[in-house]
């Protein structure tokens, strides 16, 4: 095999043209869909190529123009251009041993430059080159029928390493057929990891004016590119390649339509579909000013609504199975359900499917942020204990894994983002919080504990300012960020406000721990202290405390910074929740 060199005879032109084609699969393939931070930097690299760029681009330009990195990077003292590269390497060469290919992309080793691959060596190679690049094959390999066997291939044939080999391949042929009969048959596989579900998105339907026609591709666009973010959903072509025919796998079907008004708006109609039955199960309309296009910022909520930890893609996969912790995408979705449940029954039976995850997929960053995460809980209420220190350092060992395993996205980001919030680190926290933002902008849940975090730091503008964003992003399922800003604006003395967003939390987001409290402050400072007193009673029973637990112990049981803990304790008090410190029991 060769790169594209002076030796290769093709013409530049061809040869570019072969440069955009590839680019253009290596984009839509499934494994570059997921990898946002590496499709850029590829598209980077390509298109400095196609340009003209007579040598490959300097690691300065590649972290500031690729990979979001400041001016002020320092490539003499930061690798992260080299680490991405060399991750860019390894997802190429993931697409290109499950894909037939006639033409490739490399990026060679030591260069940032790249290169175009061909199975075929372009004439005038001589036979030393094509030795290098089609080294003979011996053995098993050679023997292959319908070609002449030579002593030597008879001989490779014949010896006991040969003779294993043909066994083995023997077993894997077999194995294949199994599998083959597995996929056919519809059976499922004993253990065998269950992947995301496909979302088909219809190429939005719209007027036959050119603006009209513009405006669709905008739209399909931003949902593409909004929704290919998420973590917790793949996205499948509209159509089979070559063929008039839908995807006929695809688990759901996003149908997209545009109508233009006279007066200037435009209506955007999202029409969820499960596949399976042919059955609607959401569908919003949304106006759309004429400012708006064809950013189309509007839609934003949807983006998070549909794909997002908690989506509606999630939620209809665990009502219909409620009780699946099979290893893959059920395993994640119970996962999301349990953090918004907030119910301990299940939290066993997650680690155990987790874990099973990982032993099939070490290197998946969302099984070991996850697991992260559910070991940082189970900490929470054994601080000071050795399995409390155990569970903590298990958790920021896999929030390392998730990040070392996958620094380009933004599950990998995010686990390092908590593990570094969690020991205090909120300079750590803040810029790979901030990272994973930027990846995924339309993330409600990394909007929430993101403001959450930052004010645990101290930055309350910063902070509320993303709780905001993340209620505006989803606010059916508000949780944590929702109460924590209610709280934030309870401290402001923004009573009516706070009221205002506990009263718009459903059910059984209004049972969870952390809504009490707040509403046990509210009330106390709306002046009716006794209903607040009352409310926490119902805490106390809900934490299993005693009548006289000073507040830090109640809220230790489902609060882990200790920052909030004590700046909720000092609310307490000074609502008049529970006595002062001095006053009654403590």
């Amino acid at each position: 095999m060769t790169g594209a060199n002076a030796n290769d005879t093709r013409d530049p032109g061809e040869t570019d043209r072969i440069i955009a084609q590839e680019l253009d699969q290596l984009l839509e393939s499934p494994l570059f869909v997921r990898s946002p931070v590496l499709s850029r930097l590829l598209q980077f690299l390509v298109e400095h190529r196609l340009r003209g760029g007579r040598s490959a681009p300097k690691a300065y330009a590649i972290a500031t123009e690729a990979l979001g990195r400041s001016a002020d990077f320092d490539p003499a003292v930061d690798s992260y251009p080299r680490v991405m590269v060399g991750r860019l390497r390894s997802l190429l060469d993931r697409y290109y041993a499950d894909t037939a290919w006639v033409h490739r992309l490399r990026v060679p080793q030591g260069s940032y430059e790249v290169v175009v691959q061909h199975r075929v060596p372009p004439p005038g190679r001589s036979i030393e080159e094509r030795s290098e690049a089609f080294p003979l094959k011996s053995g098993l390999e050679a023997a292959i029928p319908g070609r002449p066997a030579t002593p030597d291939r008879v001989a490779a044939t014949t010896s006991p390493e040969r003779r294993v080999a043909g066994w083995l391949l023997a077993i894997a042929i077999f194995g294949l057929i199994l599998f083959a009969a597995w996929r056919f048959l519809g059976a499922p596989l004993a253990g065998a990891p269950v992947p995301m579900p496909l979302l088909e998105i219809s190429a939005p339907q719209s007027g036959d004016t050119p603006q009209s026609r513009a405006q669709a591709r905008a739209l399909d666009g931003k949902l593409r590119d909004g929704l290919r973010r998420f973590d917790l959903v793949d996205l499948r072509s509209a159509r089979a390649p070559g063929s008039k025919e839908p995807v006929k796998d695809a688990d759901y079907r996003l149908d997209v339509s545009l109508v233009r008004t006279f007066d200037g708006p435009v209506d955007v109609t999202l029409v969820l579909n499960r596949i399976a039955d042919q059955r609607t199960i959401w569908s919003q309309q949304f106006r759309v000013a004429e400012a708006d296009v064809p950013e189309f910022t509007t839609i934003e909520p949807a983006l998070a609504q549909i794909g997002g930890d908690y989506g509606l893609i999630v939620r209809d996969q665990v009502q219909r199975e409620t009780d699946n912790f099979a290893p893959g995408f059920p395993c994640f979705a119970q996962f999301n359900r349990m953090r918004q449940m907030r119910s301990g029954a299940t939290a066993r039976q997650i680690d155990a499917c987790l874990r099973k995850t990982l032993e099939r997929e070490p290197l998946n960053p969302v099984a070991l942020s996850s697991l992260s995460l559910l070991r940082f809980g189970d900490w929470q209420p054994l601080r000071g204990t050795p399995a409390g220190m155990q569970a903590f350092a298990e958790a920021r060992a896999l929030a390392q894994r998730a990040y070392q395993n996958s620094a380009g996205s933004t599950a990998g980001l995010f686990a390092m983002a908590r593990s570094n919030f969690y020991v205090g680190n909120c300079s750590g926290g803040n810029a790979m919080g901030d990272a994973a933002r930027r990846l995924n902008p339309y993330d409600a849940d990394i909007a929430g504990f993101l403001g959450l975090f930052k004010l645990s730091c101290g930055q309350a503008v910063e902070g509320e300012a993303l709780l905001r964003r993340s209620l505006e992003l989803d606010a059916s399922y508000p949780g944590v960020p929702a109460v924590s800003l209610a709280f934030l604006l309870s401290q402001q003395g923004k009573q009516d406000e706070a009221t205002a967003i506990l009263d718009q939390m459903p059910s059984p987001s209004n049972m969870e721990p952390q809504y009490m409290m707040v509403r046990a402050i509210v009330l106390a400072r709306q002046g009716n202290v006794e209903a607040g007193r009352r409310i926490w009673q119902r805490l106390l029973a809900y934490t299993k405390q005693p009548a006289d637990a000073p507040p830090e112990a109640v809220l230790r049981r489902f609060m882990i910074t200790p920052v909030v803990i004590d700046r909720s304790a000092a609310a307490l008090r000074d609502s008049g929740v529970v006595p002062a410190k001095g006053e009654g029991r403590e």
